[in-house]
């Protein structure tokens, strides 16, 4: 798997390039068919989407192109399950979240769940990061609730991010810096900084 740009057109333009490099080894991808198609919510509404597969010529590992909008194995949007993560630190709780939502209960529940079981991590994660891209920035002080500074890390590296880099939204950005793995429940590292 590699996190890619939203816009089809574009990725599909960079990778008969040879712009995207293998996650697994020096070599370049190349394009190798497409996955099923699946369905995506965006808001309220489903999105039909078939995402582009690769292949690395020199280590023959073949990996899916995810748009940088989405988290592995997540039906909803980056966007939609960080407002969820949100009103749950501004004191929500996974059935009134799910309801504002229109979404299942035990699907916000399970994004909650699994963000509370990774908050140090990520805490530390986007710390990191935070220090990489402004090297001169103080030491960030935690508050005391693991999920609420977890968030607040995701979103200060995403304020950075934007200031150094351009526009991105808050959730590509931890899709980006995670590769796309923020909540998978697989022990898979992610990605330290450079």
């Amino acid at each position: 798997m590699k996190i890619v740009g939203t816009e089809p057109d574009v990725v599909e333009t960079v990778l008969c390039a040879g712009g995207f490099s293998c996650p697994n080894c020096p070599g370049v991808l190349r394009p190798w068919g497409h996955g099923i198609e699946r369905d995506v919510r965006v808001g309220g509404v489903i999105d039909r989407r078939r995402l582009r597969r690769s292949i690395c010529r020199r280590c023959r590992s073949t990996h899916v192109l995810v748009p940088e909008d989405l988290f592995a194995r997540r039906r909803d949007t980056a966007e939609v399950i960080g407002s969820a993560l949100v009103a749950k630190a501004a004191g929500g709780g996974h059935r009134s979240i799910a309801l504002s939502l229109g979404l299942p209960f035990s699907t916000v529940r399970g994004w909650l769940r699994r963000f509370g079981a990774m908050a140090t991590r990520i805490f530390e994660h986007f710390t990191r990061w935070a220090h990489v891209i402004d090297p001169g920035r103080g030491p960030v002080e935690a508050t005391g609730s693991a999920f609420v500074d977890a968030l607040g890390a995701v979103g200060m590296v995403a304020q950075m991010a934007v200031r150094r880099f351009g526009p991105r939204r808050a959730w590509s950005t931890a899709s980006v810096l995670t590769g796309g793995l923020l909540l998978c429940n697989t022990s898979a590292p992610w990605a330290p900084p450079i």
